[in-house]
């Protein structure tokens, strides 16, 4: 899979744990559609492809202000979860770094 699809994959498993976990939405709210599409939509037109670091280590910032800001929220909050929700995810991801 390629690295691009893979940043997808893990991005919606944490935007649907955050969701879920702050939201109490089965479904993503509609707060949480609309980061996830933005978040999918800028990695579709990274300019780095599947060579792209972590989007927090990249020269260029492509999110505005604001999504930048809600998805660092996001992050925060699922990423030392996903150790217990998504663990394949969770490992894969420390291995990569």
């Amino acid at each position: 899979m390629a690295s691009i699809t893979k940043e997808k994959l893990i991005v919606g498993y944490m935007i649907r744990l955050y969701c879920r976990n702050n939201h109490n939405c089965k479904e993503l709210c509609s707060e949480c559609k609309t980061i996830k599409m933005y978040a999918l939509n800028k990695l579709s037109k990274c300019p780095y492809g599947n060579n792209k670091t972590a989007c927090k280590e990249c020269k260029t910032h492509c999110y505005k202000t604001e999504m930048r800001e809600k998805i660092r929220e996001v992050m925060r909050y699922s990423g030392p979860r996903m150790i217990i929700y998504y663990p394949m995810c969770f490992f894969r991801h420390l291995i990569k770094k």
